[in-house]
């Protein structure tokens, strides 16, 4: 064998059922990407669901977000969407090697600080996002849509922390890769 035994004791079992729970919420937040929540009077937005993820798991556990899987969520994304392919795909590997290399940083900042520098993220991939359809598509699209997306995601990213937070606490202690 390898020297990786799998492990079947109860605790095994137990650490195994808690490693869902990320699956669970990534799967979760995908299907909330790819569809678009309608507004009264503003019409469908799009928060950046996914972007939150890769934020705060390059934070807080990076192991569970490494960069290959932003890599395929985004090049998945870009698929079901129909946005240019391998657009989200750099976008969220980048997001996620950048905020991961600060995380010692972030990591000793109050939350409104993590919540100020998600606001900058989310602002410069809505930016990217919009910018490359606008380039790719031959004509730029209203803007209005894209900055009610920002304000929603901004809006939305505390509540989704907390949801994280919760899903964090359920996960196993493991052996930490990065510092």
């Amino acid at each position: 064998m390898n020297g990786m035994a799998l492990d079947f004791s109860a605790k095994g079992l137990e650490n195994g059922l808690r490693l869902l729970a990320p699956a669970t919420l990534l799967f979760a937040m995908f299907m909330l990407s790819v569809s678009a929540l309608p507004l009264p009077h503003i019409g469908p937005i799009k928060p950046l669901w996914l972007l939150m993820l890769v934020y705060y798991w390059s934070i807080y556990r990076p192991a569970i977000m490494p960069p290959w899987l932003c890599f395929m969520m985004g090049l998945l994304f870009d698929f079901i969407s129909g946005l240019p392919l391998g657009g989200n795909a750099a976008i969220f590997t980048l997001v996620q090697m950048i905020v991961r290399d600060q995380r010692r940083f972030l990591m000793g900042q109050p939350y409104i600080t993590i919540w100020a520098v998600f606001s900058l993220v989310a602002t410069l991939t809505l930016f990217s996002q919009w910018s490359l359809y606008g380039l790719v598509s031959n004509g730029f699209a209203p803007v209005t849509p894209v900055a009610v997306s920002l304000i929603a995601t901004i809006a939305l990213f505390p509540l989704v922390t907390l949801l994280l937070i919760v899903v964090h606490r359920v996960l196993p202690e493991i052996q930490k890769k990065f510092p």
